[in-house]
């Protein structure tokens, strides 16, 4: 089986990443179904925000090669019309859930979640429903933050090295600066660093702070961003790397790696790196590699396609749906990775399916139709380019 697309930059659809989503959303969901000590949720996040990285990048740099220019002002609306919707009916849903425990929404926590800024109130405030049962419902809007950070000010600066060059060193000099400041963070904010105790800088717990903000996670979009970079200028050492076998082999034993080494120092500062790297190779493996025809073919069977669509809003409202079992069931968190009886399940699952088919079908495709009339002309891949993606 021949890879889907040539090198090179275009708003054609590729099926393989919906099919990668569907893998993504999939891991998360599991880590928060009580298989959280078997199954990394951390790393299906990082998974999204490498392919977040990749796609985006690379359709801003078509619209590049095709128009000599970027239109910021159609990027930024685009980017409000695809995730604003499903997030506003998000925090609206959970708000009356909220009210319906008999409980206020947490004021800082929906400030956060309304305006990006979850995962600092994570880092500094931590800020809870008041009671144990009902888990924050807008702590899963933390990603959502750290993606619009880097993507507030990413396509400016990508125009600004297109014009004068030197996209590279300045995106691999974000990713070393990125691992050199969660290097930093922990020996300055650990027990006797010379920051210990200072919440501005260090956060509530390192862990979160190290996990959870935007200038310690950006690395693993870069990564993304790279990769489209380098396959819209395939010198023959990266089309000789992304197409060799052993490219998809080295990025499985890495991330494997990354898993079962278990020191606690490398898993709060290496472990993002070396996953994000091993997405990279991957990734390209995947889509440029003729070795990896089996594992395009896996990717593209529709109930995976179907997944990936729906990934966004699953994402959102199974953490909601989680929400309101504990509540409905009366079990406190105590570890983000406990295992829960079966009425817990009887209510998450099927609230889950019901949530994220509502705002699938009722929010996303019809703005999904909307945001495709939006994209620009004269751009190689248009008139292939999924609606929904």
């Amino acid at each position: 089986m021949t890879p889907p697309q040539p090198f090179g930059s275009s708003y054609a659809y590729v099926p393989e990443l919906d099919g990668l989503r569907a893998v993504s959303i999939a891991i998360v969901l599991l880590s928060h179904w009580g298989l959280g000590r078997i199954v990394p949720g951390g790393f299906g996040v990082t998974l999204f925000f490498g392919i977040s990285g990749f796609i985006i990048t690379r359709l801003l740099l078509a619209e590049w090669q095709a128009r000599g220019r970027i239109d910021l002002k159609a990027f930024y609306l685009r980017r409000a019309v695809r995730l604003l919707p499903a997030m506003l009916g998000f925090v609206l849903l959970s708000c009356l859930a909220l009210w319906a425990a008999g409980l206020r929404p947490p004021g800082w926590s929906l400030l956060g979640g309304l305006f990006y800024m979850t995962n600092y109130e994570r880092i500094w405030l931590e800020q809870g429903t008041g009671l144990a049962t009902f888990p924050n419902p807008f702590h899963i809007l933390w990603s959502l933050s750290i993606e619009e950070h880097f993507y507030l000010l990413f396509p400016l600066l990508l125009m600004l090295t297109l014009r004068r060059g030197g996209f590279l060193p300045w995106v691999v000099g974000l990713i070393l600066a990125s691992q050199a400041w969660r290097l930093l963070l922990r020996a300055a904010c650990g027990p006797g660093g010379m920051w210990e105790g200072m919440t501005p800088v260090c956060g509530v717990t390192l862990e979160y702070r190290l996990y959870l903000g935007t200038d310690t996670r950006l690395d693993a979009i870069l990564f993304g961003c790279l990769l489209a970079w380098l396959a819209s200028r395939p010198t023959p050492w990266v089309q000789h790397l992304l197409r060799h076998p052993a490219t998809l082999v080295a990025a499985a034993l890495l991330v494997l790696g990354s898993l079962l080494y278990r020191d606690p120092a490398f898993r709060d500062t290496w472990r993002y790196s070396v996953q994000s790297l091993a997405i990279l190779l991957g990734l390209g493996a995947l889509l440029f590699s003729p070795a990896a025809g089996w594992l395009r073919a896996l990717l593209r069977l529709p109930p995976l396609l179907l997944l990936g669509r729906m990934s966004y809003v699953i994402y959102l409202t199974h953490w909601l749906a989680f929400c309101i079992a504990c509540h409905w069931q009366g079990i406190a968190i105590t570890d983000e990775s406990q295992s829960f009886p079966l009425e817990w399940y009887l209510v998450s699952l099927p609230l889950t399916a019901v949530l994220a088919a509502a705002f699938y079908w009722g929010l996303e495709k019809p703005v999904a139709r909307l945001r495709h009339r939006m994209r620009p002309s004269g751009v190689p891949g248009i008139a292939q380019a999924s609606p929904v993606t």
